[in-house]
């Protein structure tokens, strides 16, 4: 199986909501364990050359971020189960190629609305206890304000962009309030002073429902500037009728 690993292009664009950054570093991270977000995968084009993140939604769709793929790319690729980014492929990852990208129809780039999007891989995802659909929220279902959640990802663990894990960090964050319904909206955690930098541009915010299952209730859409700070993510269930027309959910 052959593996696809471009360079890494920082992608830092000022929106017209000042201070607004996407953001790839992940600062202050700690390791996640391998399987502990079998839904998360990791998202990589060509030309442009960028990385993301994203969500398993089903075995042939993935959810991220509008801005990851809003370039029209030649190629996009999406790694599942995968931990350890370095080169070699492990035993439990699957590497697939997209069919297609739907950008939301509404997403604009200059403030990031509706930043969300879906990929229709060829072959569908084998799903076991390292690949797995996530458990998503309902049409109305936004997490509460206090609530800690995670997010994760590959991005950068410090300000030095030549610095990078090998493998998958997480981050756990506070959640702050809902943006006029259109972002929710995560401040940073205390503990190493970790931030939504912890996760990439398009990857999942994880929040535990009282049953004690995870539910993915975003995409990380953008970061205030500086990291350590506020960060906003497109919630899932502002957005989850448009995506049922696509997805089997």
């Amino acid at each position: 199986m052959v593996r696809i690993f471009l360079l890494v292009v920082f992608l830092v664009i000022a929106s017209d909501i000042q201070g607004r950054v996407l953001e790839k570093r992940i600062i202050h991270g700690t390791e996640a364990k391998p399987g502990a977000w079998p839904w998360m995968v990791y998202v990589e084009t060509l030309n442009p050359n960028k990385t993301c993140g994203g969500t398993i939604l089903s075995n042939n769709w993935i959810m991220t971020s509008s801005h990851c793929i809003d370039e029209n790319p030649t190629l996009i690729a999406v790694v599942a189960g995968a931990h350890t980014m370095n080169g070699t492929t492990e035993s439990s990852q699957q590497i697939r190629t997209a069919m297609r990208h739907i950008l939301h129809p509404k997403y604009r780039r200059s403030d990031l609305y509706a930043d969300i999007a879906l990929i229709e891989i060829y072959k569908p995802f084998w799903f076991n206890d390292r690949v797995n659909k996530a458990s998503l929220p309902g049409c109305n279902d936004y997490p509460l304000v206090g609530m800690w959640c995670y997010t994760a990802g590959w991005g950068y663990t410090q300000y030095d962009p030549k610095i990078r894990p090998d493998k998958l960090q997480q981050a756990r964050l506070p959640i702050l309030g809902v943006d006029d319904v259109e972002h929710i909206l995560a401040g940073f955690g205390v503990q190493g002073k970790a931030s939504v930098c912890q996760g990439d541009s398009g990857g999942p915010l994880m929040c535990k429902a009282a049953s004690g299952h995870w539910i993915v209730e975003g995409t990380l859409s953008w970061v205030l500037n500086g990291c350590h700070s506020v960060s906003g993510f497109t919630p899932l269930a502002k957005y989850l009728n448009w995506v049922k027309q696509y997805v089997p959910i």
